[in-house]
């Protein structure tokens, strides 16, 4: 065992709370969640962990995964592999207003991203930019980021996993990246009613 301790807001607490509770007693239903015998294993025996997998995710695997997951609901997403010197993984989230997020596997991680808007746009860049930093709290999961795109720079939300995690996990990560899309629109809105 080993003790774990986190920040998170005051209003997700009991949703937290439900989460342990409810690992916690699936850990006692569940054989492969059960705490393992400190016994020394047989030799050649194999321990599979429950949240990764042994081959590393590419990019065509991802999309192939998805277009075929029971976890993908019915019209939620479509994707599509843009060709370059690495592939990138485009899955637009319709749920979401058809939101472009851009996918690439490189090294030891998957990253996902969201372009937001382009930094010429922003008045007082240097203000929102503290801004954006002292809301990264707000905005869990996700970083933001300043990336240059065609020559100009862009504002953008994007978050890391290995490349060995689970669909279940990559899934989450679109959706959500999704929802912190919009909120750090509504960031921006709010930066510009204060300002």
């Amino acid at each position: 065992m080993v003790k774990m301790e986190f920040w998170a807001p005051a209003a997700v607490r009991d949703d937290i709370k439900a989460a342990v509770r409810a690992i916690v007693t699936d850990s006692t239903r569940s054989p492969s969640l059960r705490p393992r015998s400190t016994a020394i294993p047989r030799s050649g025996a194999h321990h599979q962990m429950d949240a990764v997998i042994e081959t590393p995710w590419t990019v065509p695997a991802i999309k192939s995964a998805l277009e075929t997951s029971e976890l993908v609901r019915e019209g939620e997403l479509s994707v599509r592999v843009l060709e370059g010197a690495d592939p990138v993984l485009l899955a637009t989230m319709h749920e979401y207003g058809d939101l472009p997020i851009y996918l690439s596997v490189g090294g030891a991680q998957i990253v996902c991203s969201v372009l937001l808007w382009p930094v010429a746009e922003q008045p007082d860049t240097a203000a929102f930019n503290e801004f954006l930093l002292k809301a990264q709290r707000i905005v869990p999961l996700s970083n933001f980021a300043i990336t240059n795109v065609g020559g100009e720079d862009i504002y953008e939300l994007m978050g890391e996993l290995s490349c060995k995690t689970t669909l279940q996990t990559i899934l989450i990560e679109l959706r959500t990246l999704a929802e912190n899309a919009i909120d750090a629109t509504e960031l921006r809105e709010t930066f510009g009613a204060a300002a």
